[in-house]
């Protein structure tokens, strides 16, 4: 983001709340750019995890 953009990281949220919509409040949770990934298994928790990550390779998302 440029940083003359005034509002940045609410535009950010929004662009990640976009993105996540579909996954929000049932298995992931997103705060900026803090990704909270939970399951009830270990084995849901991978499940949701693959799903997060292959949306991020599916928009071009780089994760750091």
């Amino acid at each position: 983001m440029p940083f003359s953009l005034c509002n940045a990281l609410a535009t950010f949220q929004r662009c990640m709340l976009s993105i996540f919509s579909n996954l929000i409040e049932h298995d992931i949770n997103i705060f900026i750019d803090n990704f909270s990934i939970y399951g009830i298994t270990f084995d849901s928790y991978l499940k949701y995890l693959i799903i997060v990550l292959k949306r991020c390779v599916e928009i071009n998302l780089v994760l750091n």
